[in-house]
């Protein structure tokens, strides 16, 4: 069975970087329903950060997640090659830490997308806003049986 928690101690400097990256924009996030805090920060492979908060929309399903945010900072930038993504978040109203958040399908999806799996497996971090319990997975374990462009119809143009 997969057992993806690492303890803090045994983080590299560069993830603690980027989850305390994660964790510093998570209060940031527009949440008038949920009060939940998430945030996201992605490495790209020059060791440039991008960073990315949710926001909830009164009409839900037009939202935008935190890891879609910091994605979305990073391609406008012009990257589009990168090493680790951190997700931080949980409920800053409970007094006591939360399982790790990690992302929705439709996130997983993006970052299969976006980071060039199945050929790069890049690293995911997740962690509750206390960053006192981390997983650590590739993508391809996060999605294990993904929709890609392997699958479209070749294109004929």
């Amino acid at each position: 069975m997969l057992n993806p928690t690492v303890p803090p101690r045994d983080l590299t400097s560069a993830e603690t970087r980027l989850l305390e990256r994660a964790l510093e924009v998570a209060p940031r996030a527009l949440n008038p329903v949920s009060r939940f805090h998430v945030g996201a920060a992605i490495q790209a492979a020059d060791g440039d950060i991008y960073t990315g908060t949710f926001f909830e929309s009164s009409s839900f399903p037009l939202g935008v997640c935190a890891e879609a945010a910091a994605l979305a900072a990073a391609l406008t930038a012009g990257v589009r090659d990168f090493d680790t993504i951190a997700v931080v978040g949980g409920d800053p109203r409970s007094p006591e830490p939360g399982r790790p958040v990690t992302p929705c399908g439709g996130c997983r999806q993006r970052i299969f997308d976006v980071t060039g799996a199945p050929h790069r497996n890049v690293n995911v971090l997740c962690a509750d806003l206390t960053v006192s319990q981390v997983y650590r997975l590739g993508i391809c374990d996060l999605l294990p049986l993904p929709f890609s462009v392997e699958d479209l119809p070749p294109s004929s143009a």
